[in-house]
């Protein structure tokens, strides 16, 4: 056998001008060398005490010079004892890309059935399963492919809700390939995890997956260009949110130096380390994996690690934040202040929103969603929210679910769609769309009763009202468009996991999970409040004021304290809302209610300057029109947050030593506010910090704060200084800071 080391990994690189040198990372596997064996795919596994493995034996590899795929149909699944090292049982013949999994007494293969047609066309997964190795199950077909799909690799593992099965696909809705994730309580019949696909964006393989502490991993093959491969590794909570490991931690790569002997022409060079797995076996974790060059057989190799595999595994998340938010969570982000619009039948009744009036009271004769989007960009909105229906059920678009909508309404003769109308005029300004729909429903009579979570009771036929809810959403998902966000509010929801039912137990995610999944499949890139599997969270406040500090990551155990599910933990945006006036829907002579423009500029600071985002609301009355005073205020606030960004003095970004942004200014000036911009695409690394200010020729702290966020705006006693600098105290490595800007205050 010929021996080699892994590459040394480069430290981790941080998206910053001059990084302050880092530990350098060592990959924790101690490589032993090849096994001079051509196997591409096999599983390591431990069964009454002995060390087994299972092995995919192409038959052509003992018949020199045979064309690759002349004998699929007798290739075999076998295993080999490592004791003895001798083939003891072949579980299965005519399959391939095979893996084991041990439960409960017994071995269970899973393995892609080669059928008839030809090599690499593998539409069913098999099971068998054995008790003793020796005597096998009739094999099961326990998955089958789409039309127009593929299968290749398979890997199963038991996590804490149940069993979890992963097949490489080639679903030709994604790139190659890509990874789907199926749940079961009985290995023999899966469900599809809605929403959970890894690889949609990128080439991925070769996976393994495996579920230790709080995380599912799966091991993936990437793709670095020119046919050169590594196995890498990410992780995840939920099966839908993957966080990769970073990109300069693989978990094996090549070794260039390394020939490939089997099958290929003598002279190739390693390209490739794919098909990774391990198993656990007297104090240290078993790796096997291939060499090679991804085109034939490889050349089989094995190393270990001292210790477990959750050990293992969470080496290469060490000073990770263990959760980064999605590509859709970054751009809601971005967005930081968005509009809410209440309107229905509840601004005709005082703003009573459980009150169910005559569905031919809706009658907004002056309805101008043009005028509710030019107010919503005069104070910087980027996105606008509409409830398309409250909690009495009054639909604002045309509907087959209830008689309790627009159509049942004088306006337009019945034929308006108010949603239609608000979809179409947000977009033509600029504006993303997004739509609030209740889940309680006073008309229909199902509702939550309204005390604290953990103790709501459902009220209502919940059964007989979740379809007709289901049908009112996807109505809403599948007719207007892509959407930027969906509501759901909290409050009256019967579907939500910590609402009792009739025997006084938790629903669970019974309701609020096929609802999620729902909106995962018919709306991909929106992003979700509420509901079971949220991507935003309520800050806490309807007077928009998010907490400080203000940390996205929500850890297991502290869903509740954040309202949240019970069992939610990962990334999670904090949005603060804010009622305009005394009430959320309009309502007769409260004008003079409307806040002041310092009250929410004071909100603003509180929360899109704690790192949150803002809802601002909008309430058109009966006309359909949103009165002027509130029009005038809302402008008045857009202009005043402009004209708190004209006194910004200087911005930069450049690191300097011992991670400090400093910034000199032409003059001294009178400075009382600085606004400090995290990127967060790989997390929220900032733990501390000082802003520090240059007097006499020395540095003094003035300030300290711990998150940042998207955007902290930090004010302190003004200082006349011409230096100010951003010092960071504590950390995750490596943080990175987008801008950092000083401000002069009057």
């Amino acid at each position: 056998m010929k021996t080699r080391f892994l590459l040394a990994l480069l430290m981790v690189i941080g998206a910053i001008t001059r990084p302050a040198a880092a530990e350098e990372w060592q990959n924790p596997m101690r490589y032993l060398g090849g096994l001079g064996s051509p196997l591409v795919e096999v599983t390591p596994f431990v069964f009454n005490e002995r060390f087994y493995l299972l092995e995919n034996w192409q038959k052509q590899w003992e018949f020199p010079g045979t064309p690759d795929g002349e004998m699929f149909q007798r290739d075999e699944i076998r295993i080999r004892d490592m004791a003895s090292d001798r083939i003891i049982s072949t579980p299965l013949t005519g399959h391939g890309l095979g893996m084991a999994f041990v439960d409960r007494g017994r071995v269970y293969v899973f393995a892609g059935n080669w059928g008839t047609e030809k090599k690499w066309h593998i539409t069913e997964i098999s099971m068998v399963s054995s008790s003793d190795l020796v005597t096998w199950t009739e094999p099961v077909v326990v998955l089958e492919a789409e039309p127009q799909e593929k299968f290749f690799n398979v890997s199963v593992c038991e996590g804490p809700e149940g069993y979890v099965l992963l097949v490489e696909s080639n679903d030709p809705a994604w790139p190659a390939f890509t990874f789907k994730y199926y749940t079961s309580d009985t290995l023999t019949e899966w469900t599809k995890v809605e929403g959970a696909e890894y690889g949609r964006e990128k080439y991925v393989g070769g996976p393994a997956l495996y579920h230790e502490g709080d995380w599912y991993y799966t091991l993936y093959l990437q793709s670095l260009g020119n046919r050169h491969y590594e196995t890498r590794v990410a992780r995840s909570k939920d099966l839908i949110r993957w966080q990769d490991a970073p990109p300069n931690r693989p978990v094996a790569t090549y070794n260039p130096a390394n020939d490939v002997f089997h099958l290929r022409p003598p002279g190739t060079k390693e390209t490739n380390a794919s098909d990774l797995e391990f198993c656990y076996w007297k104090g240290k974790t078993r790796i096997f994996y291939t060499g090679g060059d991804q085109l034939l057989a490889g050349d089989l190799q094995h190393a270990e690690f001292d210790g477990t595999p959750r050990d293992f595994l969470e080496r290469f998340f060490v000073d990770v934040p263990s959760i980064e938010p999605t590509a859709q969570q970054l751009r809601y982000m971005d967005h930081q202040l968005g509009a809410f619009v209440h309107f229905g039948p509840a601004s005709y009744v005082g703003s009573d929103m459980l009150a169910v009036p005559a569905a031919d009271l809706f009658n907004p004769a002056e309805l101008d969603v043009e005028q509710w989007m030019r107010a919503a960009k005069s104070f910087g909105a980027k996105h606008i929210v509409l409830t398309a229906k409250h909690h009495n059920g009054y639909c604002l678009w045309p509907t087959d679910s209830t008689d309790y909508s627009v159509e049942s309404s004088p306006w337009k003769d019945g034929r308006g769609d108010v949603v239609r109308e608000f979809v179409d005029a947000a977009r033509e300004h600029g504006l993303s769309p997004g739509l609030y729909i209740s889940a309680g429903d006073t008309h229909l009579e199902c509702v939550a009763t309204p005390e604290p979570r953990g103790v709501r009771k459902i009220e209502g036929d919940v059964d007989a009202y979740y379809p007709i809810f289901m049908q009112q959403l996807r109505e809403l998902l599948t007719n207007y468009g892509d959407l930027e966000v969906l509501w759901f509010d909290g409050a009256y929801n019967p579907f939500d996991s910590d609402v009792l039912d009739t025997n006084g137990v938790t629903v669970g995610n019974k309701y609020a999970g096929p609802i999620t999944r729902l909106v995962r499949e018919l709306q991909p890139n929106a992003v979700i409040m509420g509901g079971a599997v949220p991507d935003i969270r309520w800050a806490g406040s309807e007077q928009g004021i998010a907490p400080y500090p203000n940390w996205s990551e929500v850890k297991p155990g502290e869903g509740r304290a954040h309202w949240l599910p019970d069992d939610a933990a990962g990334w999670f945006i904090s949005e603060a809302n804010i009622h305009t006036r005394n009430t959320w829907f309009w309502s007769p002579d409260s004008d003079d209610t409307l806040r002041s423009v310092e009250y929410m500029m004071n909100a603003y600071n509180e929360s899109i300057g704690r790192g949150a985002n803002l809802l601002v609301n909008l309430t058109p009355g009966t006309s359909g029109r949103i009165p002027e005073a509130e029009i005038g205020m809302l402008k008045e606030f857009g202009e005043a947050i402009d004209a708190s960004e004209k006194r910004m003095i200087t911005k930069g970004s450049e690191w300097d030593e011992g991670f400090t942004v400093p910034l000199y200014l032409e003059s001294a000036s009178r400075i009382g506010r600085v606004v400090i911009e995290e990127d967060l695409s790989h997390g929220q690394r900032v733990k501390g910090y000082e802003i520090q200010v240059q007097q006499d020729g020395k540095w003094t702290s003035i300030a300290t704060g711990e998150s940042i966020g998207r955007k902290r705006i930090h004010a302190f006693d003004p200082v006349e200084t011409d230096a100010i600098r951003l010092k960071l105290t504590d950390y995750v490595p490596m943080p990175r800071i987008n801008a950092f800007a000083a401000y002069r205050v009057n």
